[in-house]
């Protein structure tokens, strides 16, 4: 009977596609992923666990349907199986959401005491407070509501969109937004890798201090000894993920990528762990693993316990942003999951989306140094299409000049941070604008967020801001 349940198994999980020689791995990595998500989901999201698993894991692949869970409300945690097995439990912690703890881990004992958030004014308007939209006379609304709607709705025969919020910000004011019934305009949601991002932005800040200097040579300490190659790796290199360091970014069940995120304990020495193989600075590769390294710096530069760690990017960022719905998720090791786990609302995820567009400077003040904006959005050299810079993905056109840029609709001056699942914070600087959208687009379905773009540049009035 069990050989025929693993055959089953093996079929659902889409045998003919990837080649699985460990059943116990994969069978880890598909609950320890399901738990650490419907956790979060239900404990900093909101969400019912029916629909979170149906909307968010169910449609990645068929072998999520087989976990089990329970919630325990009082303690704050889930725990999962697998056909009755593969148990793994994720632990909610206030201020710091949702840790997968790694097989046979029941607890974990540090905290930290989250910072105290003034209230929000309910009648001055974003960024300052919660109040509704401003209307801009200069704007069609007609164009700009019809592109939203188009947003929101299920045109693909091959999956559903699942929008879930849609904000635009133009001239510095929130103009438009758009909630799914089961969220509002507070629920923080999942950024998947628009967290690599908030890592980039992580390392601006330390940078601003001295304490960071992306030329340099990354102080990563597997790779201290002077004979390991890997200790030329500079930090750039990593920031723009020309390292040459091997790391499977395929999003398949038994992958590094998801190794990492679903079994590991601690992410970035998972992903430092591995070896070059490129000659470093001549390959661009995509690797979540990258930006875990770079949150373990980024860790050891700010220094201090937990509590200092949790603090520094709330106080030197969120806060003077007013951004008070964000939280980064750690792994085991108590550092925040840089790839993947930030929560926020759409909302605030907006603001972040602003700074840029201000070049950093926010109120008068200038947060991350005045280059960086300009650094993070340079392309990578050896990114073939030119569409990365520092943690930012681009639209600019490739160097090949029969190969379009991503968005062709879309002029070249966008710059944007982009996670699985179509979460998006789209800045557009010649027109003055950022357009957040988030949801749990299926995979192999059209997010539809270069048509949201361009439907909100075009009801937008045509002057260019200089």
């Amino acid at each position: 009977m069990k050989k025929v349940i693993l055959v089953l198994l093996l079929i659902l999980i889409g045998f003919g596609t990837y080649h699985y020689p460990n059943i116990s791995t994969t069978l880890n990595v598909v609950s320890g992923f399901s738990a650490k998500n419907l956790c979060s989901g239900y404990f900093i999201s909101g969400f019912e666990g029916d629909s979170l698993a149906a909307e968010s894991l169910a449609p990645i692949s068929p072998a999520f349907s087989l976990v089990s869970y329970e919630f325990d409300k009082d303690n704050k945690s889930i725990t999962t199986s697998v056909l009755g097995g593969f148990e793994r439990k994720a632990i909610y912690r206030q201020g710091l959401g949702c840790t997968l703890l790694v097989s046979g881990q029941e607890s974990i004992s540090t905290k930290v005491n989250p910072l105290n958030f003034k209230n929000q004014s309910s009648t001055e308007g974003w960024p300052n407070g919660l109040a509704a939209a401003t209307v801009n006379e200069a704007v069609n609304y007609q164009l700009l509501n019809q592109g939203i709607e188009r947003a929101f709705s299920e045109p693909e025969p091959t999956g559903k969109r699942n929008v879930k919020a849609v904000a635009i910000i133009y001239n510095g004011k929130l103009i438009a937004e758009q909630y799914s019934e089961d969220i509002d305009l507070n629920t923080p949601l999942l950024s998947w890798s628009m967290a690599k991002s908030i890592t980039g932005l992580q390392v601006g800040l330390l940078v601003k201090q001295g304490k960071l200097d992306v030329l340099k040579p990354a102080i990563v300490p597997a790779w201290q000894d002077s004979d390991d190659p890997r200790s030329k790796i500079t930090l750039d290199q990593l920031m723009r993920m020309s390292s040459g360091l091997e790391f499977n970014e395929t999003y398949g069940i038994n992958t590094d990528v998801s190794r990492m995120l679903s079994i590991e304990g601690d992410s970035g020495e998972f992903a430092a762990s591995k070896s070059l193989e490129f000659d470093i600075d001549s390959h661009w590769s995509y690797s979540s693993g990258t930006s875990n390294i770079i949150s373990g710096i980024v860790k050891r530069s700010i220094g201090g316990d937990l509590q200092n760690y949790y603090e520094f990017t709330q106080k030197q960022l969120f806060l003077p942003l007013g951004i008070n719905t964000a939280i980064l998720e750690t792994d085991a090791s108590d550092t925040f999951i840089g790839s993947s786990y930030i929560y926020a609302s759409a909302r605030d995820w907006a603001k972040l989306g602003q700074l840029l567009l201000q070049n950093g400077r926010w109120k008068g003040e200038q947060l991350l140094p005045e280059s960086w904006v300009k650094y993070t959005t340079t392309a990578t050299k050896t990114s073939p299409l030119n569409n990365y810079g520092a943690q930012f993905w681009l639209n600019k056109d490739p160097d090949d000049k029969n190969i379009k840029r991503f968005w062709p609709s879309v002029s070249t001056d966008v710059f944007y941070m982009g996670g699985f699942q179509g979460q998006y914070v789209v800045v557009v600087p010649s027109k003055d604008l950022v357009i957040v959208r988030f949801g749990f687009t299926e995979p192999g379905t059209s997010r539809g967020i270069e048509r949201l773009i361009s439907d909100t540049i075009a009801a937008l009035p045509k002057q260019v801001r200089l």
